[in-house]
């Protein structure tokens, strides 16, 4: 008995200990690490889709003797004053432009009633567009070892679409601000696109616009792109069943003047903030940095020269006619002054700086 009254008093003794100890002896606490909920999430870009490339797709990057031996020789070749030359092919009822770097073809520009640009048609929508390709918003690219995103946002991809071909090419495609029906188609190289550049990049930099010091003469440059836009306007406004608009000395000088007392004054029109904003765009060449005067700044403009007006838009820069008008067209407000009627057309240039303006036709202004 002695011996089962000892050996409960032990057993006793071990579990009141075991189920004491962790209170009398309780355990270090150690510190757990501690995650910092200010983490930058990095999301990588989703690689965007690409097409087979054909067409005009497979004449980008290469030698101009090849495009040459498929549509003949240019009817028109012009320096631009940025590293490049443009070429003009025949095209039945359409405009087809070439830009030559090198001996390379580094874009080539179509604006037809109807033209071969498989798989794209000319006045399809942008929603039959985007029921046919998947269109991409995001673009992960890689230039001189250096990613690039660019990011399209809402209203690019509904006017100015990009398309990625599996050669490593791309094609803009601009569709006009009023029906959204496609109007011109721009293909390219990386190098360009970077360039030209309409859209957002969210990460790497977009390429400045070269322009070239040698002894060019940039007065007969600026009227050549002056006869170039004028035209393309024109060409553009028939495609729209509009009669052309006409020019006149008139609407031409007042044009240049408006153009001339911006580019002397800007800090007539301007407040300090803008004028900042335009400074900052001529220094760095870049067209993601487009410059474009509120229709108030216009308004102080013109009337600073004491010029009427219907209708117009100083924009900045204007490197390439054709590829400025596709842009334009894509924008509600500027399709609509290119839209205009009976109205007399005035454009002037001064080298990556234009001015439109669209004047009463003098002969209404004689009957008042």
């Amino acid at each position: 008995m002695k011996r089962v009254i000892g050996f409960l008093s032990i057993l006793f003794l071990v579990l009141i200990g075991y189920y004491l100890q962790p209170v009398l002896f309780p355990p270090t606490q150690g510190k757990a690490p501690v995650t910092s909920t200010n983490q930058v999430v990095r999301h990588k870009a989703l690689k965007h889709q690409t097409i087979k490339s054909e067409g005009f797709a497979d004449y980008v990057t290469q030698p101009i003797e090849a495009f040459e031996q498929k549509f003949g020789r240019p009817t028109k070749i012009e320096d631009s004053g940025f590293f490049f030359q443009t070429r003009d092919y025949a095209l039945d009822q359409g405009i087809l432009e070439v830009n030559v770097e090198a001996g390379k073809v580094s874009t080539i520009k179509v604006m037809a009633k109807k033209a071969d640009i498989q798989p794209f048609k000319f006045s399809m929508t942008s929603k039959q567009l985007a029921d046919q390709i998947n269109l991409s918003a995001d673009f992960a690219l890689s230039y001189d070892e250096e990613p690039v995103q660019i990011e399209l946002s809402e209203n690019d991809m509904r006017f100015r679409p990009l398309i990625a071909f599996d050669n490593d090419t791309f094609a803009m495609l601009f569709f006009n601000g009023s029906n959204e029906k496609m109007i011109g188609a721009v293909y390219l190289d990386m190098e360009n696109l970077l360039r030209l550049m309409p859209y957002q990049i969210n990460s790497g930099n977009p390429l400045a616009n070269r322009v070239q010091e040698s002894n060019l003469d940039w007065n007969i440059l600026n009227q050549q792109k002056q006869e170039r836009a004028i035209n393309v306007i024109n060409f553009y406004r028939g495609l729209r069943k509009l009669e052309k608009i006409p020019t006149t000395d008139s609407s031409m000088n007042d044009s240049k003047r408006l153009l001339k007392s911006f580019l002397t004054a800007p800090k007539k029109v301007l407040d300090n903030e803008r004028l900042e904003e335009w400074q900052t765009g001529q220094g760095a060449h870049l067209s993601n940095l487009s410059f474009e005067l509120s229709s108030t700044e216009f308004k102080d403009l013109a009337k600073n020269s004491k010029i009427d007006y219907e209708n117009g838009f100083f924009y900045s820069p204007m490197i390439d006619p054709l590829f400025n008008l596709f842009d334009w067209v894509s924008h509600e407000h500027l399709n609509e002054a290119i839209m205009a009627t009976e109205t007399e057309l005035g454009v002037a240039i001064d080298q990556e700086s234009v001015l439109v303006l669209l004047q009463e036709p003098e002969k209404t202004k004689d009957s008042e």
